[in-house]
């Protein structure tokens, strides 16, 4: 049987009201949401700041690179260039090419049984070799095309690659220079001539490339040449005329030392102002100007510590430059953002590199880093490693995270049964209402009753 609800209908506590009073008694699950959400915000904050120092980070680490202070450039010529490495010596080559390698080529003569169709089977059978070390067996179902394929295969060791072209065989030496492409019949099983490989073959000889580099003749089988300049290779890719040359400089490539301590100078600068954006206390009266880790002290210490560590200078290193300043990157104001005069960084670099690398990355005498790279790498770490501060503070606002939601999984259930709880009540005390009503009329008609008969 149906139980009838009478919530209200005496007592005058309805459903309504009684969720008016669920409200009230739901405040503190309110309270537990916002710091939820504050728990929240300050975690993905410090995940931020992570995501700064990592890329702070990645700047340090190009600094750290040795090659960033060596490396080296050489001008265009237009008939040759150099490769230039971190050890090349820097000057001005002047080269004339007077003869470009080239490679050795065989081109056979028609092979009548193809007529024309370098897809058609010949019907020969043989053997021949190339260089004396590979040997190519024809059969009878292979075709102009198939046999160049056979040739092709065996590239890497015999050195000769095959085309066809007009339905003849072509070889070419894969190597340039003055080296024949040697064929022979293999005994017992002749095929040259019918592949027109015999004697109505043409073959061109390869030439060697000759050139000078400051009046010094030099002549190589190829023209890519890396055995007459140390650390330098030489690539020639036209003949020059008589009494022309290319004149190459090879100097110090500075440019690659700039950008990497411009990008640093601005990774830096994005940092500290996020950071300070971060624990900014903010301003009465200005919405949202408090910032999301607002009087965190370890937020406020490294925020102080960049700056110390971008004006500070380093000790016992042997180089004369010993701070950021001596290379033109100087602090603009007391937000501490730094500024490059790259008109002054060039010049240390033209001046001297090495001392520029020191300042980097130097060692001191028990080949102990001591550079400004490595000294603020390790500080960066001491947040971002998986074993820092960002971790420690990762973890402890995940704890927290875990326990409000206990206690907002504890008093949801209790909200529950206070709410049965206030139901039942009222729905009582409408019931009693209802029995004393029904008895007040009872006792009235009684006495109504009693009236009447007198």
């Amino acid at each position: 049987m149906a139980t009838v609800n009478f919530l209200g209908s005496y007592s005058g506590i309805d459903q309504t009201m009684i969720d008016q009073l669920m409200a009230v008694e739901k405040r503190p699950l309110i309270k537990l949401s916002e710091k939820k959400e504050s728990i929240g915000t300050q975690k993905n904050a410090w995940n931020d700041v992570k995501s700064r120092l990592n890329n702070l980070f990645e700047k340090l680490k190009t600094l750290q690179s040795s090659e960033t202070y060596t490396s080296k450039l050489a001008s265009a010529g237009s008939s040759a260039s150099l490769v230039v490495g971190k050890n090349s010596a820097e000057g001005t080559y002047q080269i004339h090419v007077g003869q470009l390698a080239t490679s050795t080529s065989v081109i056979g003569g028609k092979i009548l049984s193809a007529s024309s169709d370098s897809s058609k089977e010949l019907g020969m059978t043989g053997k021949f070799t190339l260089n004396g070390s590979t040997e190519i067996e024809v059969l009878t179902t292979d075709s102009t095309r198939s046999i160049a394929e056979k040739i092709n295969l065996t590239s890497k060791n015999s050195g000769v690659r095959a085309s066809v072209i007009d339905s003849k065989l072509v070889l070419n030496n894969v190597q340039t220079g003055e080296k024949e492409i040697v064929l022979a019949d293999v005994v017992g099983t002749p095929i040259l001539g019918d592949l027109g490989l015999g004697a109505t073959k043409t073959e061109n000889l390869g030439k060697n490339a000759k050139f000078t580099i400051n009046d010094v003749v030099v002549e190589r089988s190829s023209n890519s040449i890396s055995d007459v300049l140390d650390y330098t290779t030489i690539n020639l890719t036209k003949e020059h005329t008589v009494g022309q040359f290319d004149t190459i400089n090879v100097t110090q490539d500075t440019s690659k030392s700039i950008t990497a301590i411009k990008e640093f100078v601005a990774q830096y600068n994005s940092t500290l102002q996020f950071l300070s954006d971060q624990v900014n206390p903010g301003q009465v009266g200005v919405e949202n100007s408090r910032g999301k880790l607002a009087g965190d002290g370890s937020l406020i210490r490294l925020q102080s510590t960049l700056r110390s560590m971008a004006s500070s200078s380093i000790t016992n290193s042997t180089t004369d430059v010993k701070n950021l300043s001596k290379l033109g990157v100087t602090t603009t104001d007391r937000s501490g953002q730094l500024k490059l005069d790259e008109s002054k960084l060039e010049g240390i670099l033209k001046a001297d590199p090495e001392q520029v690398k020191n300042f980097f990355i130097s060692k001191n005498a028990l080949n102990e880093d001591i550079g400004f790279v490595p000294q603020m790498n390790t500080y960066i770490e001491s947040f971002s490693s998986s074993s820092g501060i960002i971790k420690d503070k990762a973890d402890s606002y995940e704890k927290a995270l875990k326990d409000i939601a206990k206690q907002v999984e504890t008093f949801n259930a209790r909200i529950v049964k206070k709410e049965q709880y206030y139901i039942s009540m009222f729905s009582k005390l409408d019931t009693a209402m209802m029995k004393s009503e029904s008895q007040l009329s009872w006792l009235s008609s009684q006495v109504a009753g009693m009236t009447s008969s007198k």
